[in-house]
């Protein structure tokens, strides 16, 4: 990941009032509403900032699909530091919305 990139997610996954919300999502069991805000909302909005300010316009779709992955990573490393749970306890319940389908 291109290190633009990487500052972009980070400051972005890490503001307090993002990283709040998540948590009262969280505590309230809506964790459908967690991953698309982390994975979709969150993610979508750094990648078109980034592929922006790179001259590639608003959601240079190689751009996005190169780096999605790393980027949304970046944003559950933020939850689980600022939450105190381990990404193995976030997985569970992410995996458990698919069971749920």
């Amino acid at each position: 990941m291109d290190s633009r990139l990487q500052e972009i997610a980070e400051s972005r996954y890490h503001q307090q009032q993002f990283l709040a919300t998540l948590l009262e999502l969280a505590v309230e069991q809506q964790w459908f509403d967690v991953r698309h805000m982390v994975q979709h909302d969150m993610a979508k909005a750094i990648l078109s900032d980034y592929s922006y300010e790179i001259g590639r316009g608003h959601m240079h779709m190689p751009t996005y699909y190169d780096n999605w992955e790393e980027v949304v990573a970046l944003g559950w490393q933020a939850f689980c530091e600022h939450t105190g749970l381990s990404p193995e306890k976030v997985q569970q319940h992410l995996q458990a919305l698919g069971d749920k389908a």
